[in-house]
C-alpha cells in the first residue's frame, strides 16, 4: 500500500513538474511577413517617382492611409489605396520642415518644425499652437499631444513635454533611464500613446519600457524580454537595440536591431516584436530580408521613413528601387 502511494505521489509529481516547465517554455506565435500586391494609386500621376521624402505614414479608423512627404505634401488614400485629397498648402504652407500627421478624431494633427496643426481631413485649418525646438510629436485621441526631445536634452535639459488640447503645457519630465551623468546617449529613445492616454516610452540602447500618465507619473518600469541582448559598441558605448515603436490598440510594437549585421553607419533589422501594456511579448513578425534604418543609399537593403499596423499587415514606406509604400502580410 506504502509503495503504491509512493508511484502515485511520483507520478503526480512528475505531472505537475512536466505541465508546469511546459507551460514555462511555451513561446509567443511567429509570423513571418509577405510582400502583398497592395499599392497607392493616384490618377495620372507616376506614383513610383512621385513621392520625394516621405516622414510620416499613419492610418486612421475608418482605414484611410495618411502619407506625409516634404515634397508632396499631405496626401490622404482610402484603404484601397486610392487617392482622396492633399492639404498642402493651408494652414501656415511651413511644409519644408513637415514631420508627422495623426488622426484626432475628426481632425489631423500636423506637425511642422515649431508649431502643431489641426485640420479637418479636406485640409480646413482649425487651430495651431507654436512650440519650441525639436522632438518628435504624438497626439492622443484627447488632443493633447506629448513632444519627445530625443534631440533637445541637452539644450532644453529636459526629455518628454506633455501639453493639453489647448496648446497649455502639462508638464516636463525625464524617465529615470536618463538621469546617469555621462550616459545621455539613453535620451535617444522612442515614444507612442496609447488609446487611453497612456506614455509608452523606449529608450533605444536599453532593454526596458516604462508607461507615465501625462502628468508624467511613471506608472510602470519594467525590463523588456527579448530574443535579443544588450550589446556594446568598439568604443564602449551601448548599441542599439531598437529603430522604431509603434502603438496601437493591438498592443507595443518593436523594430528589433540585427546586431550581427549592423555596424555603427548602417543599422538593419529583420524582426519585429509585439508587446502588450504590461511589455509582455506577445508575437513576433520575420522578414525574408534585412531592411536598414540608414538614409545613405543601399541597393539590397532598402531603407524606410516609418510604418503601421493594423489587422494583420504592416504597412511601410520603402525608398528602394523607388519611394512606394510596401505592405507585408503576416503569416504563420
Amino acid at each position: 500500500m506504502l509503495k503504491n502511494h509512493k508511484s502515485y505521489v511520483i507520478l503526480i509529481t512528475g505531472i505537475f513538474l512536466f505541465t508546469f516547465f511546459l507551460g514555462c517554455g511555451k513561446n509567443s506565435p511567429s509570423y513571418k511577413l509577405d510582400v502583398t500586391p497592395f499599392s497607392l494609386n493616384i490618377p495620372g500621376v507616376d506614383i513610383d517617382k512621385y513621392f520625394g521624402r516621405v516622414t510620416d505614414v499613419k492610418i486612421t479608423p475608418n482605414n484611410e492611409i495618411i502619407v506625409v512627404d516634404v515634397e508632396g505634401g499631405i496626401l490622404r488614400f482610402d484603404s484601397d489605396g486610392k487617392f482622396v485629397n492633399n492639404i498642402a498648402g493651408y494652414g501656415s504652407g511651413n511644409y519644408d520642415a513637415i514631420c508627422s500627421a495623426t488622426p484626432v478624431g475628426s481632425l489631423l494633427a500636423v506637425n511642422t518644425a515649431g508649431m502643431i496643426e489641426f485640420f479637418t481631413r479636406a485640409g480646413k485649418p482649425v487651430k495651431r499652437f507654436f512650440i519650441r525646438g525639436q522632438g518628435d510629436v504624438d497626439v492622443a485621441k484627447n488632443g493633447s499631444f506629448l513632444i519627445n526631445r530625443m534631440y533637445d536634452s541637452f539644450r532644453l535639459g529636459k526629455c518628454l513635454e506633455t501639453y493639453d488640447e489647448n496648446g497649455k503645457l502639462i508638464n516636463k519630465f525625464r524617465s529615470p533611464r536618463c538621469t546617469r551623468k555621462g550616459e545621455e546617449i539613453l535620451d535617444f529613445s522612442f515614444s507612442g500613446i496609447t488609446n487611453d492616454n497612456k506614455i509608452v516610452y523606449m529608450p533605444a540602447t536599453v532593454d526596458s519600457g516604462f508607461i507615465y500618465d501625462f502628468k508624467g507619473n511613471l506608472l510602470l518600469a519594467k525590463k523588456v524580454k527579448s530574443k535579443l541582448r544588450p550589446y556594446k559598441l568598439k568604443d564602449g558605448t551601448p548599441g542599439a537595440l531598437i529603430e522604431d515603436v509603434y502603438v496601437n490598440n493591438d498592443g507595443i510594437f518593436v523594430i528589433r536591431v540585427n546586431k550581427k549585421i549592423s555596424t555603427e553607419k548602417i543599422v538593419f533589422f529583420d524582426l519585429i516584436e509585439q508587446y502588450d501594456f504590461n511589455f509582455n511579448r506577445i508575437a513576433s513578425y520575420h522578414f525574408a530580408k534585412p531592411l536598414t534604418m540608414t538614409v545613405v543609399t543601399e541597393v539590397y537593403s532598402p531603407w524606410y521613413h516609418n510604418f503601421c499596423y493594423k489587422n494583420g499587415i504592416f504597412y511601410f514606406m520603402i525608398s528602394q528601387p523607388f519611394e512606394q509604400l510596401i505592405a507585408f502580410k503576416a503569416n504563420k
